[in-house]
């Protein structure tokens, strides 16, 4: 049996973590969530074989995007990222581009971008 691949959201507003998660079940995704860093990082290490995919806000309650960021690059360099973020920062992008994430979309975005850019991964 082959296993479950999941997207893992991290986003602490409740009503854009639902209508993510809504939008990419309906395209045939399996789901994750966590609305804090600590809570991410928990999913993550229970789910690091499945996790296909993550959609990472840069702004949690309990600890910047960037850090989560950094910690799931540190275990499996090549996961896919695509953070968010409801401001817009060339410098940031551009930091977190280097780092290697898969996208950087400012909110509001289009979810069906999203859901495009999910659908290119293999």
């Amino acid at each position: 049996m082959i296993p479950e691949k999941y997207i893992l959201i991290v986003e602490d507003d409740f009503d854009l973590l639902w209508l993510i998660k809504k939008i990419l079940t309906v395209n045939g995704f399996e789901v994750l969530t966590a609305v804090t860093a600590e809570q991410a990082i928990l999913q993550y290490s229970k789910n690091i074989f499945n996790i296909h995919a993550v959609i990472l806000d840069l702004s949690l309650p309990d600890e910047t995007g960037q850090y989560v960021c950094e910690e799931f690059m540190k275990v499996a360099p090549d996961i896919p990222i695509i953070v968010t973020t409801g401001y817009e920062d060339r410098a940031q992008r551009r930091k977190f581009e280097e780092m290697g994430v898969m996208g950087y979309l400012i909110k509001p975005f289009d979810i069906m971008n999203l859901v495009e850019l999910l659908s290119k991964i293999e």
